[in-house]
C-alpha cells in the first residue's frame, strides 16, 4: 500500500468515526472590525462556522504530565476537515453545547502532508 493510499484510508476512517460519534459545534471567528470614527476599530460580530467534532476532557494523568500545558477541564476536540470551511486558529473560539471555549492549540493531523482532522485544545476560562 502506498503512502497516498494509506493517507486516504486514514482520512476515510477518521471522517467516518467523527461523522458517527461526533456532534455539531461552532467555531466562532471574530468578524471584521468596524471603525469607531475616532481612528480606532471596534471588533465586529463573530462569524459562526459549523463543524462536526468529537470532544473529550484530557485524562488527569496527562494534566499532571503536561507541566502546565493543560489545565483541569481542558477539552480535546477532533474536528472533521470536511465539515469545516476554515482552518481553525487560536484567535477563534469553540461553541460546544452552548458553552464558549477559548482555543489554546490547533494541531493538524496530517500524515503524508494531507490534513485528516484538526486536533484542537480548548479551555473554559
Amino acid at each position: 500500500m502506498t503512502t497516498s493510499s494509506n493517507s486516504k484510508r486514514l482520512h476515510n476512517i477518521a471522517s467516518r468515526l467523527i461523522a458517527k460519534q461526533g456532534r455539531e459545534i461552532a467555531i466562532l471567528r471574530p468578524g471584521p472590525g468596524i471603525p469607531d470614527g475616532a481612528g480606532n476599530t471596534i471588533p465586529g460580530p463573530d462569524v459562526s462556522h459549523a463543524a462536526l467534532a468529537v470532544s473529550a476532557t484530557y485524562a488527569i494523568e496527562l494534566q499532571l504530565i503536561a507541566g502546565g500545558l493543560l489545565a483541569a477541564g481542558d477539552q480535546r476536540i477532533l474536528i472533521s476537515v470536511e465539515s469545516l470551511a476554515i482552518t481553525p486558529t487560536t484567535t477563534d473560539r469553540a461553541l460546544i453545547d452552548g458553552v464558549e471555549y477559548r482555543i489554546v492549540r490547533v494541531s493538524p493531523f496530517a500524515p503524508a502532508g494531507e490534513v485528516i482532522f484538526w486536533e484542537v485544545q480548548t479551555r473554559d476560562d
